[in-house]
């Protein structure tokens, strides 16, 4: 048990019952973005509303976004966009990994939050790593690419005395986003006659400018204590194109801007006490504001409608761990309060406070481990109604259950049974454009049997497949789609979803003496049933934008420096509503993209030089319907480092 403990403080995924899908930072290096990196995960679900500003959401099991926590470094990410958080806001300089927990993670000293989510996405920092002699690391580099994109960005790297360690970064980019698609429309008359067009148009309003500046001061990791401070800061502007559709005889080019202001900061601290006991703690304090300029759709030099949205939160956690025995046993507490400030006439300026009490026990013995925990959640938002104070106030009881049996070194079985609960959040009740005050919290029940399987391991190869099968009972599912653009949503419930699962990957490598060589294969069934209404025309249907068959294959090869990636991803036939009707339709697509890189090494540093193309066979596609994805594009980067 002490080794689990000792993992723990390095990690925040390490010591964990249930292993995760993870991509380590050698992987991070061929990708150009987090959301490319994600969506090689079984099971996942990548939202891209297209070009260099679009959203980036990702979806599990097709729990939704808001289901899904995003964790830096052990805390979770808040947002003030209908709690999708936006991956393309984050970097992966200095990540050491990424990781997703289908279910929960549980390990010793988690934060009452962290068993709350459905699932969980965890970005890991690296610590710096120092060359004998040097306290300073500077690290250089630059991305060009299509759409005019171009991200300078800077990170500087200092060790003081006892081995405390900071890391500064900066990035900039700027795209214009321009970028052509295709668009047909045909229709047919009463007297069988069929009139229309099949043109090329190009995607406009799409412009990125945006800068994200990090501080991370951390100390030496030690079995006994450990603690970093997280700063971050993101700025952007950027125009929101909106669907492509027809409309009075003309397709409507919208011209919407939003701005985005965020910042964080954030510690977390650890800490061994005796032999028995063990303490966390973690602050967070965010701040968000978004303007959003409103341009009238077909009426050029119209006024725009000006919103302005400030979110401000505070959070605090403190979770204890002792071992009694065979067990160890976990106490989190968490309180958090969020306020929504806006300048709109008739505004109800919500607050929430929310409590999170968290009790977990796990047990491990030889083969078996196991975990049983209870959390507790309490809401209470006050608003105002009619020029008054109001009040509302919510709360769930959220046990959960997780097993893990290894028979031998290369055999393990896992499972789980969980319950989850979503409060519908501001921006579902309470965004002027957005919001319905109508929604019903969101209850989700989770059941997942899965197994692993290393059927080769030796010095040269390595061969291992994983599978797992999972059931999903979700009552008054909150679904989120966009409507005129990416700023207005609808939101509505969905009384009851079946889902019916199962994932599958398998992985091999085979080193040799100057490099190694493998492949990576998922697939993905995913029977996702509106069961609400028997007599309505969406029963029995798959829900919005859930396909029933997904997957990826990763092929890769490296070899005195030079490495090369090919991943081909693959998404089956959805709908855009429950209703499975030939109108509602969004066709199955596959793309193709590659890359490749080479580290050289210098006397005093590193160069590295990667390419990537995406989408190699210029495919014609739509993972949100009416927001056409750009064919075939690249990105290069060049860093130096010394």
């Amino acid at each position: 048990m002490t080794d689990t403990l000792r993992a723990s403080v390095v990690s925040s995924t390490a010591g964990s019952l249930l292993v995760p899908q993870r991509i380590t930072s050698r992987e991070l290096k061929t990708v150009t973005g987090l959301s490319e990196a994600v969506r090689r995960f079984a099971g996942v679900q990548l939202r891209d509303y297209g070009g260099v500003g679009g959203l980036r959401t990702v979806n599990v099991r097709s729990l939704g976004s808001e289901h899904t926590g995003v964790f830096v470094d052990g805390i979770q990410v808040d947002n003030a966009q209908n709690m999708q958080v936006d991956l393309g806001r984050f970097g992966l300089e200095g990540l050491g990994s990424v990781s997703l927990f289908s279910g929960q993670k549980v390990s010793p000293l988690q934060s009452a939050k962290e068993y709350s989510s459905a699932s969980a996405l965890y970005l890991d920092s690296a610590d710096p790593v120092f060359r004998p002699g040097k306290k300073n690391n500077f690290i250089f580099g630059t991305g060009v690419g299509s759409f005019g994109t171009i991200s300078p960005r800077a990170i500087w790297e200092h060790e003081f005395k006892g081995g405390t360690a900071l890391r500064l970064t900066g990035e900039e980019v700027s795209s214009h986003g321009r970028y052509r698609f295709h668009v047909k429309d045909y229709r047919q008359y009463p007297d069988g006659s069929l009139a229309g067009y099949d043109t090329t148009m190009t995607r406009a309003n799409c412009d990125l400018s945006g800068i994200r500046t990090e501080a991370r001061l951390s100390s030496p990791r030690s079995s006994d204590s450990f603690w970093n401070i997280h700063a971050y800061f993101y700025g952007s502007g950027r125009g929101l194109p909106g669907p492509v559709y027809k409309k009075a005889g003309e397709y409507p080019l919208s011209s919407d801007r939003q701005t985005d202001r965020d910042a964080f900061l954030q510690g977390r601290y650890v800490r061994k006490i005796g032999e028995d006991w063990s303490l966390a703690l973690r602050a967070k304090l965010s701040f968000s504001h978004l303007e959003y300029s409103d341009f009238p759709e077909l009426v050029p030099g119209g006024s725009p409608a000006r919103y302005n949205y400030r979110n401000h939160s505070s959070y605090l956690s403190a979770a204890a761990s002792r071992l009694v025995w065979k067990f160890r046993i976990n106490l989190a507490q968490d309180l958090q309060y969020d306020y929504l400030d806006a300048d709109l006439r008739d505004f109800v300026y919500p607050g929430r406070l929310s409590s999170w009490s968290c009790l977990s026990t796990v047990f491990q013995t030889g083969s078996l481990d196991a975990s049983a925990n209870l959390l507790y959640l309490l809401e209470r938002d006050s608003f105002l109604s009619m020029g008054d104070r109001s009040s509302a106030k919510r709360d769930a009881l959220m046990p959960s259950l997780v097993v893990r049996w290894k028979p031998s070194g290369r055999l393990a079985f896992n499972g789980f049974a969980k319950r989850s609960f979503r409060m519908p959040t501001f921006n579902d009740l309470y965004y002027t454009t957005v919001g319905s005050k109508t929604l019903d919290p969101e209850d989700a029940v989770q059941l997942d049997l899965g197994a692993e399987w290393t059927a080769v391991e030796t010095g040269r190869n390595h061969l291992a497949m994983k599978a797992d099968f999972y059931r999903n009972l979700l009552r008054n599912k909150i679904i989120a789609v966009p409507t005129s653009n990416q700023f207005r949503w609808s939101m509505y419930n969905l009384g009851k979803v079946s889902v019916i699962g199962g994932d599958l990957s398998a992985e091999f490598v085979t080193r040799f003496q100057e490099g190694e060589a493998g492949a990576v294969a998922r697939y993905t069934l995913q029977s996702s049933r509106d069961r609400s209404d028997r007599e309505a025309l969406t029963w029995n249907g798959q829900i919005p934008y859930i396909p029933l068959h997904s997957g990826s294959l990763n092929l890769y090869g490296s070899v005195s420096g030079w490495r090369a990636d090919l991943t081909l991803f693959a998404t089956g036939e959805r709908f855009t509503t429950s209703a499975n009707l030939p109108a509602y339709r969004l066709a199955p697509w596959t793309t193709l993209d590659a890359a490749v890189s080479k580290d050289i090494s210098l006397k005093e540093g590193g160069l590295s030089i990667k390419a990537r193309l995406n989408n190699l066979l210029n495919e014609r596609y739509e993972i949100v319907d009416n927001y056409p994805m750009p064919g075939f594009n690249f990105m290069c980067g060049i860093t130096y480092s010394f």
